[in-house]
């Protein structure tokens, strides 16, 4: 049997079981809930160095 959440907007009910925490943009950043953790373009370029060395010799025409 499946039931309904309850709705509530305080922070206080966060981590209650079947409670769903209702909060605005403010302060949905100010929990954490948009941190940024997706690697740099400079970062992802820099890891690609590391396949070289795995994919030589292996016919992926990295010399």
């Amino acid at each position: 049997m499946q039931q309904d959440a309850i709705l509530s907007t305080s922070l206080s009910d966060f981590g209650t079981p079947g409670v769903v925490v209702e909060v605005d943009p403010d302060e949905a950043e100010a929990l954490g809930a948009f941190e940024e953790t997706a690697l740099t373009e400079a970062a992802a370029w820099e890891s690609n160095a590391d396949l070289g060395d795995a994919l030589e010799g292996h016919g992926h025409g990295v010399e």
